[in-house]
């Protein structure tokens, strides 16, 4: 390919590349739904924190399975589950099975923000629907669902 042409290409994915396309997007969000929260008395929250706090199960989750489920590392969650600790979102109790394990869950002010988060997020889902198009938006789900499928699959075999 001429070396005019790898620009031009350079270019186009720097306009509006998959890449870029991804970081807008997250950008957006964390940005709509931490004005969102705070809207809804829940200053000072971290998009940081939503990965952990979101797999905490009603009964509880063990601090290896919320790792696991959030993707993070041990050290990486110890930081954000202190602070979620501090906020009062979440509490923690030593497992009675396995005394070297953490069970972690959600305070009532923690429950009250999962129900807001996810009120929220369901109007923000629907005015994009109505922005493309039912049709649209859905498909746009479903292959965004394939491609993170397949991406797990090859990059954690």
């Amino acid at each position: 390919m001429a070396l005019d042409h790898r620009f031009r290409d350079a270019g186009y994915i720097q306009s509006c590349g998959w890449g870029k396309i991804l970081s807008l997007l997250k950008k957006q969000f964390d940005q709509w739904a931490i004005e969102r929260l705070a809207k809804k008395g829940y200053k000072g929250f971290k998009m940081t924190y939503m990965p952990v706090i979101m797999n905490i199960d009603q009964n509880g989750t063990s601090n290896n399975d919320l790792a696991l489920r959030a993707k993070v590392t041990k050290q990486a969650m110890s930081k954000v589950i202190k602070e979620l600790q501090k906020s009062g979102y979440i509490s923690s109790k030593t497992d009675p099975n396995d005394k070297r394990s953490t069970i972690f869950k959600l305070t009532s002010k923690g429950q009250n923000l999962i129900s807001s988060a996810t009120e929220s997020v369901g109007e923000l889902m629907d005015e994009y629907r109505k922005l493309v198009g039912k049709k649209n938006y859905d498909t746009l789900l479903t292959q965004s669902v394939t491609i993170i499928e397949y991406m797990d699959k090859k990059l954690n075999g």
